[in-house]
């Protein structure tokens, strides 16, 4: 029994180890925290009470001049304050008075005074409720969690004494009730503290972590590069480094997924043999907003065995932290597919900006939704996508929009790719290896493949199984360079097609009958046997009839099903902003603008999402992000008509 409830007070108080191991960088962390708050919070002391002191409490109690002297107090405690942070600030003085020690005689100045004198007049209601206020500002505050077990039973000691010394009368039900939300305010200030304390610390946790691993990896590749002179025992503690980094989560009914990983240096160690090289292949599973996705990366490094090794573990150890990271918090897991790529890219270029120049990767970054079959992907200087249905294998892509990963201009033109699979599609990623093959030698002269077709013929030569394209390749010639696939082939059925009813509503649309239309088209006995096509109808048809709501819920439903179409992700982002016209909900604004900004990740170059954008942003008050969007049109199109307009509504 005694073992039960520890094991249940050690989760209830999150007794983990890590706050013991990280203690003094956890306060720390919560003192830079405080002295960033200290100035307008002492601002907000100074000028907080006035109000009281000099009018309300004269008025409601005048028989308690002690109220004056306690606000008054307060507010020359805060100026004092004020004063001797600006002092040290200006004397360039770390004062280990700022910070953590400034919260805690700020809240306990406040907390304890005001717990004795409301306890002097507890059976004022409005003075009790103030004082809940007090009990509760407590769990926000970047305070240690011991704070609690101290502050609040001293001020309730204090409270008790104060109601001791004045026996206010406490019998009246407004008195009653005053106390029962007192209590409550305590209970509810206890838990939440704790609540928002654990979240707090496993924030701070996260990130020291992420900072670890990012300090290992500096460290990894720093003894990397003392290891080049080093022979097959160094490739081997090489190697380790990166094997655990390939990440190979490929369960699941939607996909079959195939990785191949065939670096080019083969070495042996104690009769074994290894490889090592700077190709990279990594999947995972991943939820974002509610839906399964495989984030997966096909990356190459630039560089010869050890060196691309190098710039593969760099690589593999951000990304992994990314997609860990992704994982654990739920603001990270928050995001869309088309953010959560952009802010991918973005910290892998920031990290590998930091080599300057001397470690470059192209790439494939990708999100393959798995319940719609739904392809998000960057390519970063790598090879073409390869899209391999009914027997024929062909690029889905046609020209690089980024480049690789290290260098040092990032281009600005940069969109999210966004391709629809159908059931049996295969998405093939692969480094230049294939298509560097060494077809004839003679002497030093090589003869290398420049058909960048080949792949295509042995992808349909093998009927699109990659483990088999590594046979064919052979035949053609020989490898000179890493050589990295990654197939997804996408195994759910196609979307529906439009049913019985469709020919029937589409004489009466013909017709302009269209609430006869809509009648048929609702005919159905699900949601599920409505095609996306007769989806678009239905919402078409109810915003010609002025049910924008319902128009909203079958336009969301259709983008739920089908988020490839771009065009209908525009369409409901402005359906969301004409609801917001009539009903002021910011929920419906809250959308529309999350749907044009992944418009916009997609088509940055859309005028007509950027004014529509500009609009939305205008309208929630997003004063930066309307002025950022007006100069992006502005350098698209300076003699934009909405461009005037827009300016005008400022």
């Amino acid at each position: 029994m005694y073992h039960y409830l520890k094991t249940i007070l050690s989760q209830f108080l999150d007794l983990i180890p890590e706050r013991k191991i990280y203690n003094d960088d956890y306060v720390k962390e919560l003192d830079r925290h405080t002295r960033i708050i200290q100035i307008p919070g002492s601002i907000i002391g100074v000028f907080g009470m006035l109000g009281f002191a000099f009018d309300t409490d004269a008025k409601l109690h005048p028989e308690f001049p002690e109220l004056f002297y306690f606000r008054i107090g307060y507010s020359l405690f805060c100026f004092s304050y004020i004063v001797f942070i600006f002092y040290n600030h200006f004397k360039n003085k770390f004062s280990s008075w700022e910070g953590l020690t400034w919260a805690y005689l700020t809240y306990a100045y406040l907390l304890f005074t005001a717990a004795y004198y409301t306890g002097r007049i507890a059976d004022d209601a409005p003075y009790v409720s103030g004082y809940q206020m007090l009990v509760m500002i407590l769990p926000f505050l970047p305070l240690p969690r011991k704070t609690l077990f101290f502050y609040y039973p001293i001020s309730i000691l204090l409270f008790f004494i104060s109601v001791i010394v004045y026996k206010p009368d406490l019998s009246t039900a407004a008195a009653s009730y005053s106390m029962q939300n007192l209590a409550i305010s305590y209970v509810l200030g206890i838990f939440s503290g704790l609540i928002m304390e654990r979240y707090r610390f496993h924030s701070f946790l996260n990130h020291k972590l992420i900072i670890n691993k990012n300090e290992e990896v500096t460290k990894t590749v720093e003894e990397i590069q003392t290891l080049k002179s080093q022979q097959d025992g160094d490739y081997f503690l090489t190697s380790l480094l990166l094997e655990p980094l390939l990440g190979h989560e490929t369960d699941g009914n939607a996909l079959n997924i195939d990785t191949i990983v065939n670096q080019y240096k083969k070495f042996k160690f104690r009769s074994k043999e290894y490889q090592l090289g700077g190709d990279y292949v990594s999947v995972y599973n991943l939820i974002l907003q509610g839906k399964r996705y495989k984030a997966f990366i096909n990356g190459d490094a630039m560089g010869k065995s050890i060196q691309g090794a190098g710039g593969a573990i760099v690589l593999g150890a951000v990304y992994n932290s990314i997609v860990i990271r992704s994982k654990m918090d739920p603001t990270s897991s928050n995001r869309s597919p088309e953010r959560w790529l952009h802010d991918c890219y973005l910290d892998l270029q920031k990290i590998f900006e930091t080599f300057d120049g001397a470690m470059l990767v192209s790439a494939v970054l990708g999100l393959l939704e798995e319940s719609t079959g739904t392809l998000y992907f960057i390519n970063l200087e790598h090879p073409w996508v390869i899209l391999y249905r009914d027997g024929k294998a062909r690029f889905i892509e046609d020209e690089i929009h980024y480049y690789k990963l290290g260098v040092m201009e990032v281009p600005t033109n940069r969109f999210i790719s966004v391709f629809q699979m159908q059931k049996g599609d295969k998405i093939i990623c692969g480094s230049d290896g294939k298509d560097d093959l060494v077809i004839s030698e003679s002497g030093r002269y090589r003869e290398i493949n420049e058909d960048q077709n080949l792949i295509l013929n042995c992808l349909e030569e093998s009927d699109g199984d990659i483990k088999n394209v590594i046979s064919i390749l052979k035949t053609k010639g020989k490898f000179s360079d890493d050589l990295s696939l990654i197939s997804l082939e996408y195994k759910l059925g196609s979307f529906t097609k439009p049913g019985v009813y469709w020919k029937e509503a589409k004489k009466f649309i013909k017709l302009k009958q269209y609430s006869k239309a809509l009648d048929v088209l609702l005919s159905y006995n699900s949601a599920l046997e409505i095609s996306i096509k007769e989806l678009k109808y239905i919402t078409r048809l109810y915003e010609k009839e002025g049910v924008l709501l319902k128009a909203m819920e079958y336009a969301s439903l259709a983008l739920e099903n089908f988020p490839s179409d771009t065009r209908w992700m525009f369409h409901t982002s402005v359906l969301y902003k004409r609801l917001y016209s009539i009903y002021k909900s910011k929920s419906f604004l809250e959308e529309s603008q999350e749907l044009s900004e992944r418009v916009r990740l997609r088509q940055p170059s859309n005028i007509g999402n950027l004014v529509h954008l500009a609009d939305v942003c205008r309208l929630s008050g997003d004063k930066d992000r309307f002025v950022y969007i007006l100069k992006q049109i502005e350098i698209l199109e300076p003699d934009n008509s909405k461009l005037i307009e827009l300016r005008e509504k400022t």
